[in-house]
């Protein structure tokens, strides 16, 4: 899919997604419906991994001119926002957008994140928060230490990281740190990737407003789920899905700090305590 002026402003937007025919869609739908007030061009990648719902056909009878990479099913969300992210990088754009494709933007959205983060040589990556559909809270965007939301202030929020739900990443961003970490398959690349650009001295800055909407995922039928017995959770928590050993190493030991080593271990000690 491309939208807008092919003009001096090019945003490649990459998703990725699996049997969610109707939601990557719609996701579509409001991303063509942006509210462009300057010559923007914007092409759209798409990682489809291995779905076999009809997303690939339905997308392009709709949207003739999106790119689609092909995964085998074995992405999952993570390694499909690298494949499309990489492949859009070879037209070298001026911004990426990243965005969930259960995530629904406003059309002031894409012209809100670009004030944000400025010129394509700037060192500021913009985040959008983002509210429940149906109630108006907050339920992603930045995040500071801790895990601690940031929700929609009425004004620019400085963050730590960031869900990856709508995103916007300046050339110069991803020249200095690339795409996400090799090493996560599912989860955890987003915040790994900010916590990476805060360390070097990127700023990553949330939206004053709410600009889309996008439910919270629940625990029910994770490894936090306490419905589940001891050895179901832990199953699902060496899942793909959940925290993989290997992941969830690396990730407390590039981001966690001093305490990397209980952090490691406390899913753990959660579920053997029933927690």
């Amino acid at each position: 899919m491309t939208f807008g002026d092919s003009s001096s402003i090019r945003v490649a937007v990459i998703l990725a997604c699996h049997n969610r025919r109707e939601n990557t869609l719609e996701c579509l739908r409001e991303l063509a419906r942006q509210e462009l007030h300057v010559k923007i061009r914007c092409d759209v990648t798409l990682a489809n991994d291995g779905s076999t719902d009809g997303t690939s056909e339905a997308v392009l009878a709709e949207f003739p001119d999106t790119t689609i990479v092909q995964g085998d099913g074995n992405l999952f969300w993570c390694g499909g926002m690298k494949l499309a992210w990489s492949s859009a990088a070879l037209s070298d754009p001026d911004y990426f957008l990243l965005v969930n494709d259960d995530t629904l933007l406003d059309v002031s959205a894409l012209c809100c994140l670009l004030e944000i983060a400025g010129r394509p040589d700037s060192r500021t990556i913009a985040v959008a928060a983002i509210r429940d559909f149906v109630t108006g809270v907050h339920t992603y965007g930045g995040v500071r230490r801790a895990n601690d939301r940031v929700p929609a202030s009425g004004k620019k929020e400085s963050c730590d990281t960031f869900n990856a739900n709508a995103v916007l990443v300046p050339r110069a961003v991803y020249r200095e740190l690339g795409i996400f970490h090799e090493v996560y398959t599912h989860a955890m690349g987003d915040f790994d990737y900010g916590y990476e650009a805060t360390r070097k001295g990127i700023s990553v800055i949330q939206s004053a407003e709410s600009l889309g909407t996008c439910s919270r995922n629940t625990s029910t039928g994770t490894w936090k789920d306490r419905a589940l017995s001891r050895r179901e959770r832990f199953m699902k928590l060496q899942s793909p899905k959940g925290l993989p050993w290997r992941e969830w190493v690396t990730y407390n030991r590039r981001n966690s700090g001093w305490i990397w080593p209980y952090r490691c271990i406390s899913p753990f000690l959660r579920i053997l305590l029933g927690r």
